[in-house]
């Protein structure tokens, strides 16, 4: 810290310690220093802004001989693998921009093939062709899913957010999925309970959400049922569950489920059916929680079906504080009544 001894002594800690979040908020000691349960708080910085450093606090609140309580602060300098994290993140984001270009050409030639646009092809070339174009596929989900981890982890996550009509998005989207899981025998159950037609998201993440956890479900499911059940979740939040007879979770393995690359090899995203980054579910989960939601999953094990479910609110007061004010302004015309809602005078 810089600091000597006869500088620092009698002085209050606030003097001595001026710590901020990486969104430049400053960190009172009463935020971290005699609470109940210790204290964990990643990603600090310390010092001026020349000379910064990234900074993990952890602290405790002890007994000492006398009876008294005292907070221990522990301080560690993790500049270092700071900037080697965001170094490395640059990487990964420059790197997946650049392939993603050359990977949609390449699509889109493949897609004039398809067409004939180049010509008639023999029943071969086109087999060929749909595998290539299956792999393309792939891989820009992939390039896709790496990039938006990047922006999570970097803090630029960006949402809009909305109140959106659920209906008219499943309406555009379950057609498509319905298709699939014909393809496999399965029946696609959707049930919307009343009230439940308008929640406060981001448009186009709501959708990557429903993609991923539908695709999963008809993916990892061979005969039976995939039900989406929409209800309510209490006043303020509407509640999206994701049902299936597919292969299952072993309790186990549940917790890892919602972690980068968190792939479970010999449960519910088995390597050789899976493909893909093990990215879509810690994906997932951070589009929720950002949104002000929650996020699970349950199952009774392997061979048993699952069942993940995530929440959004519906009342304009549980959207995250920072999301209130793009909330207001992306509203399309309100009536009366949803105005004084928002806006109580």
């Amino acid at each position: 810290m810089g600091i000597v001894e006869r500088e620092a002594e009698g002085k209050k800690l606030e003097e001595l310690l001026e710590l901020y979040t990486e969104a430049g908020s400053k960190v009172a000691p009463s935020e971290f220093c005699f609470k109940p349960w210790d204290v964990s708080l990643a990603n600090l910085t310390l010092g001026p802004e020349n000379a910064r450093k990234f900074i993990k606090l952890q602290s405790a609140t002890i007994t000492n001989p006398e009876g008294e309580d005292e907070c221990v602060v522990t301080l560690t300098d993790i500049t270092r693998e700071k900037l080697l994290e965001k170094s490395k993140d640059e990487f990964i984001s420059v790197t997946s921009h650049e392939l993603r270009t050359p990977m949609t050409v390449i699509k889109s030639y493949l897609w004039m093939l398809q067409n004939g646009k180049g010509g008639n092809l023999t029943q071969k070339q086109k087999d060929y062709l749909i595998k290539a174009v299956g792999g393309v596929e792939r891989m820009l989900s992939m390039i896709n899913d790496t990039l938006n981890t990047s922006k999570i982890d970097q803090g630029r996550l960006q949402l809009k957010i909305e109140r959106i009509h659920v209906t008219e998005i499943l309406n555009d989207m379950i057609p498509d999925f319905r298709l699939k899981a014909n393809e496999k025998g399965l029946e696609l159950k959707v049930a919307v309970s009343a009230d439940c037609e308008k929640v406060y998201a981001d448009s186009g993440k709501f959708r990557e959400m429903l993609t991923n956890l539908l695709g999963n479900a008809i993916k990892f499911t061979t005969n039976g049922w995939v039900k989406l059940d929409i209800t309510k979740a209490g006043d303020s939040f509407i509640k999206f569950e994701i049902a299936d007879t597919g292969k299952g979770i072993d309790p186990a393995d549940i917790k890892r489920l919602f972690q980068k690359f968190g792939r479970i090899d010999n449960s519910y995203q088995t390597v050789a059916e899976a493909g893909g980054t093990g990215l879509g579910l810690y994906i997932v989960k951070s589009y929720v929680e950002n949104m002000g939601g929650k996020i699970g999953v349950a199952s009774e094990g392997l061979g048993k079906g699952s069942t993940f479910w995530f929440t959004l609110p519906s009342s304009y007061y549980e959207i995250p504080e920072a999301l209130r004010e793009t909330a207001v302004t992306s509203l399309a015309v309100l009536d009366t009544q949803a105005i004084s809602s928002i806006c109580p005078m």
